[in-house]
């Protein structure tokens, strides 16, 4: 059985890499992918999804834009994707068509309420669209199956300087919208995408991939690396593939259900995601947190997934 999912995102190497995941996945029926601001701005994540899609021989997904800011500050742009959100891939062409006419949020409340179940939702940039799709369409939040975000941190330093991750960080007002909705969520944040970490083994079993498409990943993670190993020492996370991954086998991560908060007003913990593990706060819980990964199980299935023939 395939299952039918809407993607929202910002490419962004990692979310490029996991849009080539759902597209080539067989137990994965892409219905959609709407963008949002973050990574870069939206007419350029916009575009990246669009390239990759043509790419990937994928033109007949529908890409719809959405958010070109937060839902309630200025954007603040991510860093480790460069100026285009998508920089070391010069060979990779223009789009060949442009986004539809729809607005994202409105092809998200189209395509729920038109599906015969409730669908799955894959996000893995800031939840501007979703946060919005709260305040527009909440007609049509029963119908989504699940949410699986990319975002949070809970236990461990994060990448910024403050305790936080970008996608939280970026809107955090959207963030709140979405846990008070009390949407199905599962939050695949720092905690497990920093487990799993491009090395050099990984960079071998990429390099023996020597397809088009395997040597564009190949580039686009040698330059996503960049960040990671002079800011942090390690090699770059996969953040939006882990999280595109739980679409395909929930069983690759535990979770633990929290109610999570978000930091609106901190001076030094703005954007923070806290979990109240024991309901000291007298809050249900809100969302389940992915803690632990079975990394050797994910690259086998990205990597089996970025061959020509996928396992």
């Amino acid at each position: 059985m395939t299952t039918p999912i809407l993607f929202d995102c910002d490419p962004g190497h990692d979310d490029a890499i996991a849009l080539v995941m759902a597209h080539r996945s067989p137990a994965i029926e892409l219905l959609g992918v709407t963008t949002t601001c973050g990574n870069a701005e939206v007419e350029k994540t916009t575009a990246n999804a669009l390239r990759v899609l043509d790419f990937i021989g994928a033109r007949d997904v529908p890409v719809a834009a959405g958010c070109h800011r937060p839902l309630a500050r200025p954007l603040v742009l991510g860093t480790a994707d460069g100026p285009s959100g998508l920089e070391g891939s010069p060979y990779l062409p223009p789009p060949s068509r442009g986004p539809i006419a729809q607005h994202a949020v409105d092809f998200l409340a189209e395509r729920l309420l038109g599906a015969p179940e409730p669908l799955t939702v894959v996000a893995t940039g800031p939840l501007c669209n979703l946060g919005l799709l709260v305040l527009k369409h909440p007609e049509v939040l029963p119908r989504i199956r699940r949410l699986i975000w990319m975002g949070g941190v809970f236990y461990r330093k994060s990448e910024i300087i403050t305790p936080t991750e970008f996608n939280a960080f970026c809107d955090p007002e959207a963030l709140r919208l979405v846990l008070d909705a009390r949407l199905p969520i599962t939050m695949v944040g720092l905690d497990v995408t920093m487990q799993v970490l491009i090395e050099a083994p990984h960079y071998a079993e990429l390099a023996a991939i020597d397809t088009p498409l395997g040597r564009l990943v190949h580039d686009w993670l040698r330059f996503y690396e960049k960040l990671h190993r002079n800011s942090m020492g390690v090699g770059g996370a996969m953040h939006d593939p882990l999280a595109l991954a739980l679409a395909i086998d929930p069983s690759l991560v535990r979770t633990r259900p929290a109610h999570i908060a978000v930091e609106l007003a901190g001076t030094t913990t703005f954007g923070a995601t806290v979990a109240d593990f024991w309901r000291e706060r007298g809050e249900d819980d809100n969302a389940q947190i992915a803690h632990e990964v079975d990394a050797d199980r994910f690259f086998k299935l990205m990597f089996d997934l970025l061959r020509e023939s996928p396992a």
